[in-house]
């Protein structure tokens, strides 16, 4: 996988509708951060001690059949349920020793959300379609290699926004120069000293 970068230049009614996804992603997150947190605290030593991702899944659509909660359904679904997956990889990344404990998402904060499909990319007009927005203007300063398999569009805590497009590049191995073999040696007096002394 490969990301490309590129940055994106929203009209004023289009940052409200992206400022609506990123609070609806990151409310989604810290909501089912706080659910599974408390869950554990009540089962804890039972036989189902914690929620995965399934069950916040379906608990997320509960969620929104709720009339204080009916404003989640004007954000793009496949989002909302990309933050569940983020949140259930943070934990899993956790009990797995390779990161710390997830932590709530603060809106002073780098913003962001993933579109997993349904996105289109128009080369040519340099626009950016994605679900419940009018198509977004992109600067595409390089080309894209690969096949696009996902979006994540972002606002820094400076404004500015970004679009992310994740591509399945194929990656050709590359030819044997020579028949030599070296070994390296990385240091702290020499940075590089090879096996021929070098």
């Amino acid at each position: 996988n490969k990301a490309f970068k590129f940055r994106v230049y929203p009209t004023p009614e289009q940052e409200k509708v992206l400022s609506q996804q990123f609070g609806a992603s990151r409310f989604v997150y810290n909501y089912f951060l706080r659910q599974r947190i408390d869950y554990y605290a009540a089962h804890r030593g039972t036989k189902k001690q914690g929620l995965n991702y399934y069950d916040t899944a379906k608990m997320l659509t509960e969620l929104k059949r709720q009339p204080e909660y009916e404003w989640m359904n004007e954000s793009n679904s496949q989002a909302l349920q990309v933050a569940l997956r983020n949140l259930d990889t943070g934990y899993r990344n956790f009990f797995e020793n390779r990161a710390e404990f997830p932590k709530f998402k603060s809106k002073r904060s780098k913003q962001s959300f993933q579109v997993p499909q349904h996105f289109r990319l128009d080369m040519k007009a340099g626009r950016l379609s994605i679900p419940k927005l009018a198509p977004l203007k992109i600067v595409l300063h390089r080309p894209i290699e690969g096949e696009m398999k996902s979006v994540t569009v972002s606002r820094s805590p400076s404004g500015r926004y970004f679009a992310s497009i994740l591509c399945e590049v194929e990656i050709k191995p590359q030819p044997k120069r020579t028949g030599k073999e070296i070994g390296i040696d990385l240091g702290l007096k020499s940075f590089v000293v090879t096996s021929e002394g070098e």
